[in-house]
């Protein structure tokens, strides 16, 4: 063959178009690997921006099928569907008891909040392959998530405290007791107590355990201390054959404790130091009762000796005299009645202690009474004769009394209670916001009066009322002592250092009430100031009360109007040495008071009165 250079060798056809038809085959298939991938892509994109604040497909609780759900849209979707909760059934069975439990007596509930975050973790959590892993298992098999259940332990221990409370049963010990006579002996039983922890803690291991069943109540045995031998019979008889006498050394009291009430008082225990013996244990707080009441019949209270004195002579006469009083020392008694019974002593003397009283007639050459050391003066002219009556017998109530050093005077005490049974009248009183008839009208004129003289002498005032209103009986307002037993009380105290005589003067003559005071004189000064007074207020218009009862065009006065107003005492006392013993003032606020009438059919009231029709 010739070969001719330059010229180029001629194409081969067929090896062209092969290479072409194999290049188009190759982008034929990457296409077919790129379209796929960018859709495929394209929907993976898609599906996690759908998803990025929702749960992912799939995911169940409770029944409940959260998949797209939100945040908020799952918990209410959870929360619906805990409120049907309903655990395995349980039960608490104690022999052939049984007691279904509820999840209210457990105490359950679903955590919403936990099973919230496990919801949304599902696809979150790991790598971005672990995630897509998780979402297309969860897509294609679903993902059922187990609710997490709370227990309430102090709930299921008071269910079980409740619902078991009748299985707990005390220690029946052996008893002694007497029956006709004979002492009889019965056996100790042991008693059971609810072991309540423990049967809790087997419920919460059930509950935990996602189990049901039954739960047997546990309980402890609660042994019994022991059985009294049948050889102590006779020591037992040996005390109870017979009753405990108590007598005082002057044999006016005598009480005593029977064989019945000392088999009830007593429980009978096994003697560790010696075999087949007991012991009496006795039950002191049974015992105190009874003796309580044998202390309130043996009491008598002290009676203070009454004195008079005679200003002239200087003498102390004894008006009455003192009387001792008594008492039982009920704890010295109870101690006493126990020994008696642990020894089988049948005698007891009672321990009865003399009170002896604060004004002794013995004592009465120690007592310093010798003069005049204050004194108190009121009028009463004018009163009617049943108030002057309540005067007299209030003040000789007073008659002879004698206090004591560093003493309080009551002056409720010695009056008693103002009733016409204690001799009191009915007269005009206060009471409340208006005047009225009732028993003891007078009465204030005494506790003022002795007020006068304590506060004037210079003793201390423990407790002063003043009146509602301004009485004209009393002169100055602002030193006055108003008492309303049992509650309302005039109170001094007894600071001379001597004890101090009280005695009241009655005139009704002169309708003059003194009471002088008798003692030492303890030297003091006292400065009492003028009242002052302040936030005055005029009297109210008079009130006329229609009253049918009374004769036509008739008026009676019954209350008389005085201005209300606010008063001020000073007082100081010093002691002879010139020490200031008391800075002090006297305050008392009275209110105005109205003039009150009543008035029969055809009166007319004045006009500025004002009325109160009995037919309105």
């Amino acid at each position: 063959m010739q070969h001719t250079e330059g010229i180029a060798p001629p194409i081969d056809a067929n090896a062209y178009r092969e290479r072409q038809e194999s290049a188009s085959t190759a982008v034929l298939l990457l296409l077919w690997v790129l379209i796929p991938a960018l859709i495929a892509a394209f929907l993976l994109v898609r599906f996690e921006w759908t998803y990025r604040e929702r749960i992912y497909p799939g995911v169940q609780f409770m029944g409940i099928d959260l998949s797209g759900m939100t945040r908020e849209e799952a918990r209410l979707a959870m929360e619906q569907a805990a409120a049907t909760f309903s655990p395995p059934p349980i039960s608490l069975r104690y022999g052939d008891q049984v007691w279904p439990l509820q999840a209210d007596d457990l105490g359950l509930r679903v955590e919403i909040e936990d099973g919230l975050h496990q919801a949304f973790a599902l696809g979150r959590n790991g790598s971005p392959l672990q995630n897509l892993a998780v979402q297309w298992r969860t897509f294609w098999h679903g993902e059922v998530l187990v609710p997490t259940i709370s227990v309430n332990p102090g709930q299921i221990e008071q269910t079980v405290m409740e619902l078991t409370a009748s299985l707990n049963r005390s220690v029946s010990e052996s008893r002694v007791a007497l029956s006709e006579l004979q002492v009889v002996i019965t056996s100790s039983q042991p008693g059971q107590l609810v072991d309540v922890e423990a049967t809790t803690a087997s419920i919460v291991r059930r509950i935990e355990g996602g189990m049901g069943g039954i739960v047997d109540v546990q309980v402890r045995e609660l042994p019994a201390a022991g059985t009294v031998p049948t050889a102590s019979k006779q020591t037992i008889e040996a005390i109870l054959n017979q009753p405990i006498l108590l007598t005082d050394a002057q044999g006016e009291f005598q009480f005593s404790l029977d064989p019945a009430t000392l088999a009830s008082l007593v429980t009978w225990i096994n003697d560790d130091k010696q075999v087949g013996q007991v012991i009496p244990e006795v039950d002191v707080d049974a015992l105190y009762p009874i003796v309580q009441t044998w202390a309130e019949q043996v009491y008598r209270p002290p009676l203070d000796a009454r004195f008079d004195f005679d200003p002239k002579s200087g003498q102390l006469i004894e008006l009455s005299p003192s009387a001792n009083g008594y008492e039982l020392d009920v704890d010295a008694t109870v101690q006493a009645i126990v020994e008696a019974i642990a020894t089988g002593s049948k005698q007891i003397d009672l321990p009865v202690r003399m009170i002896k009283p604060a004004v002794a007639s013995e004592d009465a050459p120690n007592f310093g009474i010798k003069e005049l050391v204050a004194r108190g003066v009121t009028k009463f002219a004018g009163s009617s004769k049943a108030r002057v009556k309540n005067i007299e017998v209030a003040a000789s109530k007073f008659v002879g009394v004698v206090i004591p050093p560093g003493g309080v005077f009551s002056f409720n005490k010695f009056v008693g209670d103002v009733t016409a049974a204690n001799g009191f009248e009915d007269s005009l009183i206060i009471a409340g916001d208006r005047t009225a008839v009732g028993v003891g009208g007078g009465v204030c004129q005494v506790s003022t009066t002795i007020f006068r003289a304590s506060f004037f002498g210079g003793f201390p005032t423990v407790e002063r009322w003043a009146h509602g209103y301004v009485v004209s009986y009393y002169g100055k307002p602002g030193i006055d002592a108003t008492v309303y037993t049992p509650n309302v009380d005039f109170k001094f105290k007894n600071t001379s250092g001597a004890y101090l005589l009280i005695k009241p003067i009655v005139d009704t003559q002169k309708g003059i009430l003194t009471f002088e005071f008798y003692g030492t004189d303890p030297g003091w000064k006292v400065e009492v100031g003028d009242p002052i007074y302040t936030n005055r207020k005029a009297p109210p218009p008079p009130l006329y009360i229609e009253d049918p009862t009374m004769p036509p065009g008739k008026v009676v006065q019954f209350d008389w109007a005085v201005e209300g107003l606010d008063a001020k005492v000073s007082r100081k006392v010093w002691d002879k040495d010139g020490n200031l013993l008391i800075d002090e003032v006297l305050k008392s606020s009275y209110k105005p008071w109205q003039a009150k009438y009543r008035f029969g059919p055809g009166f007319q009231p004045p006009a500025n009165a004002e009325v109160k029709w009995a037919n309105p």
